[in-house]
């Protein structure tokens, strides 16, 4: 699941087709090999190679109506439920996204309890996801890396 999440298209073409780097994480990307879609390390770029691809000739990921297929580490397999989303199916999507959310409960030896409580969503899009303050407390934050969610510092945010 890594290596799932936003990714925006850059401007070199990769084999004739559009190419995108993941936010947060210019390792990954998602480029056309010519036979398909791929998602995978920025080092195979343009490569029949990734954890993640797709079998079809289409000019954009999203335009697809096949099945993605995800590396196990001895094949792939079906993933019926994975899609690819952009425009307003993407803007629908992150519409969906919380006015405010509230990080509760207990943490082991109350390590970092005082980062918990409610946060505000914030207009601002963070490594293309959604992101959020802390109520009362506008220097702490909620954002995606791209790798995952993390509470710190305003002038973390972003960072893994």
């Amino acid at each position: 699941a890594n290596q799932l999440g936003v990714f925006f298209k850059r401007d070199e073409l990769v084999n004739g087709f559009p190419s995108y780097t993941k936010a947060g994480d210019d390792s990954a990307m998602l480029w056309h090999s010519g036979q398909g879609w791929h998602v995978g390390a920025a080092a195979d770029l343009g490569q029949e190679r990734g954890w993640v691809s797709l079998v079809d000739g289409c000019l954009r990921p999203e335009a697809s109506r096949r099945t993605w297929r995800v590396a196990d580490g001895a094949a792939f397999v079906d993933a019926p439920g994975l899609r690819c989303l952009a425009g307003d199916a993407l803007a629908a999507e992150m519409a969906k996204a919380a006015p405010q959310i509230a990080l509760v409960g207990p943490t082991p030896q109350n390590l970092q309890a005082n980062q918990l409580g409610v946060f505000f969503k914030r207009d601002e899009l963070v490594n293309g996801f959604p992101s959020y303050t802390k109520a009362g407390d506008d220097s702490a934050m909620l954002w995606h890396s791209g790798q995952g969610w993390h509470v710190g510092a305003a002038a973390d945010l972003g960072q893994e």
